[in-house]
């Protein structure tokens, strides 16, 4: 008997708002507000910290429906790309924490019964237990502030609702603006509503009246572009909007609907329509960059219902099909292609020192993935794999989704350097590269010898140290608070060892005319081990260029800036004093607080320092 597969429907996500769904999918569902109240968005925003990176006029109005509240993760660049707002810049202040607060407004002032907060990031770290606060304000019509309370944040309860009770011995008060006070910088907001009840009256319920029982009736409906059925057709309490076609609901003001409904039917409660409703023309929007991949589009008519958008492929794509047209359709969205741009490669490109093996990939037209290869010359290896074990012979190159060919090179293998007792006794051809002769240049001519490098990368053969050279080095002098273990003499080929006279130094070689006073931060000197005498009876490297400079502490990376380290000779302290390179985005000082220059943040490849780094990239000396 054949085995049947399981098939499996998955209801999130897929546009239709189940029965089930009402009240958890936002996505299929939209927003839900209870029978009997209507919510509204805020209609502006000021915040604490305001940047064009992240302003708080992104709160403003409804959230996408698509965005999710994440915890135990914080990356500014990812809120910078995020309909979110978050005091961007807080981070920037890495020595304090300032007040962190976002004030939102409401167009239609009411009695509050509920505050609905949307977040985005709700601040909380890995192992951390203790919840970040909001505390709530609201503003009424005259400028006076009600504190409603503290409240935790968490994406598993998100939104926030936070019910108003009000207190019946003194009038009531509508609501303007609610202010959100937050104890971390370490948040992120989607966006803000104010619930009222449909069947609240303010001032009914701030004095008593004597009246008559009487039927509130609505006014009339005027919904443009749409077509109104009512029932009864006198003092009608119940009406069915439906847009004309091409048109779809928007809701002004109450309960949400789902996206691309074409009819709602509306209430009248206490002289009040449930909802206000528009029908505006279905706009498509610009069409995605997933809809037709390596190609630009043109929408010189607009993106409404039924308008066209024609797309081009970008270089090096080329056209397959034959229609290049789209069609803005009902449901918002547009009309799959007909064709699409594929991505080919030229011919690949000329390796030097290098054969191409396959014979397809002579010529052009290769499709993406396609797989080219080359073998590296004698003597030459694919870099890279110079320097290791076992070296590779043979280089693959692959067509890209660009359509451009992978890099690669093949480069010549490097015999190690002569023994430095030789130093400044030799020329070479082409350095210590493949193939490279290296002549021993001794007094007598006739003692010169030379030497190949192979494609093995080995010499053929040694160097034998001139036999008519006599002598030996002097002592090196004790400069520059550096002196010199000598225990095996002074003749040629001796090696002396410096130690710095002053603790925790480490010798290192500077540039002439510089010493450790003047050595920028960004300069990374080499650590001396030795230093040599060499067949021209002179000490390599050359001592009178050797200085202390201080040692690193070994606490690079461990969260607390320590000025000693904050150079390229250490690392920049493991990036402790930068905020940028930190995951708490805040500098803890090390001992003191201090505003000078070495508790900055120096390292060039910081986020701080982009606009520099180019000038101060670490230099290896």
């Amino acid at each position: 008997m054949a085995c049947q597969p399981s098939l499996c429907y998955v209801f999130e996500g897929d546009g239709v708002c189940e029965e089930f769904e009402r009240g958890s999918s936002f996505q299929d569902c939209g927003f839900l507000t209870p029978q009997g109240f209507s919510d509204q968005w805020a209609f502006t925003a000021s915040g604490s910290h305001q940047d064009q990176r992240c302003p708080a006029s992104r709160v403003i109005g409804e959230p996408a429906v698509t965005q999710m509240c994440k915890s135990q993760y914080f990356d500014v660049n990812e809120i910078v790309a995020h309909d979110a707002w978050s005091p961007c810049t807080a981070h920037l202040n890495s020595y304090q924490d300032p007040p962190v607060w976002l004030k939102v407004a409401f167009e239609r002032p009411g009695v509050a019964a509920s505050v609905i907060i949307y977040l985005a990031y709700d601040g909380r770290w890995n192992g951390e237990n203790c919840r970040k606060l909001v505390t709530i304000e609201l503003c009424d019509t005259t400028g006076k502030q009600h504190l409603l309370g503290s409240y935790e944040l968490s994406c598993q309860r998100n939104p926030l609702v936070v019910n108003v009770t009000h207190n019946l011995s003194v009038p009531f008060y509508q609501t303007s603006a609610v202010q959100l006070n937050f104890s971390s910088s370490q948040v992120a907001v989607l966006a803000v509503a104010l619930r009222t009840s449909c069947h609240f009256s303010a001032f009914a319920l701030t004095g008593c009246a004597r009246r008559q029982c009487s039927t509130e009736s609505c006014d009339p409906l005027n919904v443009e572009h749409a077509s109104i059925l009512c029932s009864p057709a006198i003092d009608s309490r119940h009406c069915f909007v439906s847009c004309d076609h091409g048109y779809t609901l928007t809701v002004v003001q109450g309960q949400a609907l789902p996206s691309h409904q074409m009819e709602v039917q509306l209430s009248c409660v206490h002289g009040v329509w449930d909802r206000v409703v528009s029908c505006q023309l279905i706009d498509c929007g610009p069409p995605p960059h997933s809809h037709v991949y390596f190609a630009s589009f043109s929408c010189p008519w607009g993106t409404t219902f039924r308008k066209t958008c024609t797309f081009s492929c970008n270089s090096p794509a080329i056209l397959q099909g034959e229609s290049d047209t789209l069609i803005c359709l009902e449901d918002g969205l547009w009309s799959n292609p007909e064709a699409y741009c594929k991505v080919e490669c030229m011919a690949p490109p000329s390796i030097a020192n290098a054969t191409l093996l396959v014979p397809h990939c002579h010529g052009g037209g290769h499709d993406v993935g396609t797989i080219c290869r080359y073998r590296c010359n004698p003597g030459y290896y694919v870099t890279d794999t110079v320097n290791q074990k076992p070296r590779k012979k043979f280089l693959r190159l692959e067509c890209l989704e660009g359509g451009t060919w992978q890099e690669g090179s093949c480069s010549p293998v490097t015999c190690p350097s002569p023994p430095t007792m030789f130093e400044g006794m030799y020329t070479c051809t082409n350095k210590f590269h493949f193939d490279t002769i290296c002549t021993l240049q001794c007094p007598d001519t006739n003692e010169w010898s030379s030497i190949r490098c192979a494609k093995d990368g080995r010499w053929t053969e040694d160097f034998t140290m001139c036999k008519k050279i006599e002598g030996s080095c002097q002592p090196p002098a004790d400069d520059n608070l550096v002196e010199y273990i000598c225990e095996e003499g002074y003749e040629i080929g001796a090696a002396c060892y410096p130690a710095c006279i002053v603790a925790l130094s480490d010798p290192v070689l500077l540039a002439n005319g510089s010493s450790s006073e003047t050595l920028e931060h960004w300069v990374v000197p080499s650590k001396v081990q030795s230093v040599v005498c060499t067949g021209m009876l002179k000490w390599y490297p050359n001592p009178s260029q050797i200085h202390c400079i201080q040692s690193c502490e070994p606490f690079g990376g461990d969260g607390w800036c320590d000025t000693i380290n904050n150079r390229a000779y250490c690392q920049y302290d493991g990036g402790d004093c930068c905020p940028s390179t930190l995951s708490s985005r805040k500098v803890i000082q090390f001992g003191v607080d201090c505003d000078q220059d070495e508790c900055t943040c120096r390292d060039p490849a910081a986020e701080e320092n982009t606009g520099t780094a180019k000038d101060k990239q670490p230099i290896e000396k």
